[in-house]
């Protein structure tokens, strides 16, 4: 397919970034004075996410028998080593670096599997609506999972969260399994069929981590914030006591 890289580049990219203006609009200027993250950290790990995302997909092509198996595993195990590095474990905002480092993944790792289909393909109309669904919910997984983790790295429950992130990309990546062997196989109502399910599943979680468990511990750790201050105030009142009681010596 001609210009395929470029086609592929954007509807590689395109969604995830769609979705980290979307959904992270409330969370930073102007919806709220100060903003819950650092802008220049977050786009940080997006560009790191676009790097580890070239490096899997080329394993990914080099293994690819093996890479069925453990590539769901691999990819969240990448994603809790950075993210569970200790300038990151417990800080209240790494649920949304969590989130960048995820889209970056995504965009990269969607282009490749993209391009590697437009170029050596000519696709029709409905073949790339299938095409554009995938790296729509390549973006929705990886996101969701990243943000996941790192709701895990700052309760201070990085390996439990961790494991939930596994169990969901494992019965994501089941799901596509027909769908991956339509190449071999060719197209089947049961790939589509189990391609839609998975679709389903991964934006109801999403959906779900995104209004509720994520606005939920913004809560959790704002409070948390304010009663760290309150003890802050309260011991350094207490100091300041003391330091009125000391006697002064005589000369």
């Amino acid at each position: 397919m001609e210009y395929g890289s470029f086609i592929a580049a954007a509807i590689g990219f395109a969604p995830a970034i769609a979705l980290m203006l979307w959904t992270l609009q409330n969370y930073t200027y102007p919806r709220v004075e100060k903003p819950y993250f650092s802008d220049p950290t977050l786009f940080g790990m997006f560009a790191a996410g676009i790097i580890i995302g070239v490096v899997l997909h080329a394993v990914g092509v080099i293994f690819s028998a093996s890479y069925l198996f453990v590539g769901f595993i691999l990819e969240e195990a990448v994603k809790l080593v950075i993210l569970n590095l200790p300038r990151y474990q417990r800080r209240a905002d790494v649920p949304f670096y969590g989130f960048g480092l995820g889209a970056g993944m995504a965009s990269a790792l969607a282009f490749g599997a993209i391009n590697d289909t437009l170029v050596n393909t000519n696709p029709d109309v409905p073949s790339m609506l299938i095409v554009i669904v995938y790296s729509v919910i390549i973006s929705l997984l990886q996101i969701s999972t990243g943000t996941t983790i790192g709701i895990g790295v700052a309760r201070g429950q990085p390996f439990a969260f961790f494991g939930q992130a596994v169990v969901v990309h494992l019965a994501f990546a089941l799901l596509l399994v027909p769908f991956k062997q339509i190449a071999v196989t060719g197209v089947n109502t049961l790939a589509l069929v189990l391609f839609a399910v998975a679709a389903v599943f991964i934006a109801t979680y999403y959906y779900y981590l995104h209004s509720r468990l994520l606005p939920a511990y913004v809560k959790e750790a704002i409070a948390n914030l304010q009663r760290q201050k309150e003890k802050e105030r309260s011991k350094a009142s207490e100091e300041q006591g003391k330091a009125r009681k000391i006697p002064r010596t005589k000369h």
